[in-house]
């Protein structure tokens, strides 16, 4: 592999290659809970922040408490960094006596009650948003979905040349973009165990999230244990990657075969789940009994998306439109960042990225899939562990060498990238310290602070949120090159939920029907 890159990235084409790479583009998605006296703040969301339905920047993810801070996508990584600081200087200003909750595991929750489920309004898009988190409430918990991460969503330029396989093809096809970004997909599938290794920050749970079968935990308090080795615990079998989730598998040979594995989830009846019912006391309870509510159920370390904006369903959009992004969805929030993430990471992420689509990408198979799985469970509970082995095709590989392995082989693509300033190159040997260097990785730092510190999990968090928070109340707010932006934003999302909610043409019932029909 090391040598197939850098014969693909010799002189004569290597400039043309890193001027189009350069074009492609990198969104960010972080989602944190606001809390107040280290609780799951209960109030609405603040109106000062605009309307929730439909702010493109600031808006919430399933609790009325759980932010979700979106960025455009930029093809200069420092912007994305950029608007997301913005961003959270303006929502520390108008959230009160509030913090952003620094930890991707969320602090103590002695009810599921006390997670309100999020508010859209009256419209009938916001009725069917709300009724959607209902039914995850009632399949999964409440608690399990206020657990936060951080997305990122890559997408490449609309031409790629002198890419081996890859030589004139023009991704203004639909189908031949699909075709390449499902290449990256199934990739990002294969090595996603080196992302939960490298950027894990949850090796701590409370105890509300431990079950019967939960073996080998410690423990720190009354309220918090922790897995020795676990890198992140959040994409476990006791976080999102719980048993209900992980039964359904969806091809990635093709995208026809991902949609039509998507549609049949959202179209079949599920046992477990008929017994929530639509109509609980008078009241809906989930949209429907089926496996999947809606595609977006579908929870997967990394999801083709389109870049159309309707109320459409994604499904629809990509047998239209085509895949036009990747969003990888495994990172856990960094809480050693006051955003949640660095620059480094976005530099490595991009990297992977590439490689990713450049790596040869055969079909999974079932048992591949199955090997996928046990890998990232193996790394999310224990990827610390000295001597630790994987499995690659059905063989037992030691992971510190599988991904000293991959970082060889990405080597190449990040000297290409580089200019004089070596970003990529320095992003990149960090990633390998941290690879030769467990106590290096951020789950083990973050880890070692919790013990040591006299502070509890939930002070820690609370001590570190209101630091951040006033790190960003010191900034003036000239400084802030998106503070208009955001703040015109917050004022026409208002708006818009108003004339939302003004139109009575449909009834939620015929909207429902519309929605499927498509």
């Amino acid at each position: 592999m090391i040598n197939h890159i850098k014969n693909l990235f010799s002189n004569d084409v290597s400039s043309e290659i890193k001027r189009i790479f350069n074009k492609s583009k990198i969104g960010l998605e972080k989602e944190s809970l606001r809390v107040n006296n280290l609780k799951i703040c209960k109030s609405d969301h603040p109106k000062k922040l605009g309307s929730p339905l439909c702010n493109r920047f600031i808006t919430t993810d399933f609790s009325e408490a759980q932010l979700e801070l979106v960025t455009p996508p930029f093809k200069n990584k420092k912007k994305a960094v950029c608007f997301l600081d913005n961003t959270h200087q303006f929502v520390s200003s108008n959230i009160d006596d509030e913090i952003l909750w620094p930890f991707s595991i969320p602090p103590t929750i002695k009810f599921d009650q006390d997670i309100r489920i999020a508010k859209y309004g009256r419209s009938n898009k916001a009725l069917f948003k709300e009724l959607y988190r209902q039914g995850l409430a009632n399949r999964y918990g409440r608690r399990m979905q206020s657990i936060s991460g951080l997305h990122v969503n890559y997408s490449l330029p609309t031409k790629l040349s002198h890419l081996n396989s890859f030589e004139d093809i023009d991704l203004r096809s639909n189908k031949v973009r699909s075709e390449v970004y499902f290449r990256m997909l199934r990739n990002l599938y294969r090595m996603n165990w080196l992302i939960l290794y490298l950027f894990g920050a949850s090796p701590i749970l409370t105890k509300e999230y431990l079950n019967k079968e939960s073996k080998g935990f410690k423990k720190i308090d009354n309220y918090t244990y922790y897995l020795p080795y676990a890198t992140s615990l959040r994409m476990s079998d006791l976080g999102y990657q719980n048993a209900k989730r992980a039964r359904l598998d969806v091809c990635t040979d093709s995208l026809d075969e991902y949609i039509s594995d998507l549609i049949h989830a959202t179209e079949t009846i599920c046992a477990e789940y008929t017994s929530i019912g639509s109509n609980r006391k008078g009241a809906f309870s989930q949209i429907n009994s089926n496996i999947l509510q809606i595609d977006d159920e579908y929870y997967s370390i990394a999801r083709p998306k389109s870049s159309i904006i309707s109320d459409t369903r994604l499904t629809a959009k990509l047998a239209t439109h085509g895949v036009d992004y990747i969003e990888l969805r495994s990172l856990d929030l960094n809480p050693f960042n006051r955003n949640g993430i660095d620059l480094d990471t976005i530099y490595f992420i991009e990297l992977f990225f590439l490689y990713c689509l450049l790596k040869p990408s055969k079909m999974i198979s079932k048992d591949e899939n199955k090997e996928i799985r046990n890998n990232d469970l193996l790394v999310s509970k224990m990827g610390r562990k000295p001597k630790l082995y994987l499995t690659d095709n059905q063989k037992k590989v030691s992971l510190k060498n599988w991904a000293i392995k991959i970082v060889n082989e990405i080597r190449p693509i990040a000297e290409l990238m580089d200019g004089k300033d070596n970003f990529y190159q320095k992003s990149l040997n960090k990633m390998q310290f941290r690879i030769l260097e467990s106590n290096e990785t951020i789950s083990s730092k973050f880890l070692d602070r919790v013990l040591s510190e006299k502070l509890s999990f939930s002070e820690l968090g609370n001590l570190i949120g209101k630091d951040n928070k006033k790190y960003f109340l010191e900034i003036e707010k000239g400084v802030n090159k998106n503070w208009d932006l955001l703040e015109k934003e917050t004022i026409l999302s208002l708006k818009n939920q108003k004339k939302l909610e003004a139109d009575k043409s449909r009834s939620f019932e015929d909207f429902l029907m519309e929605y499927f029909s498509d």
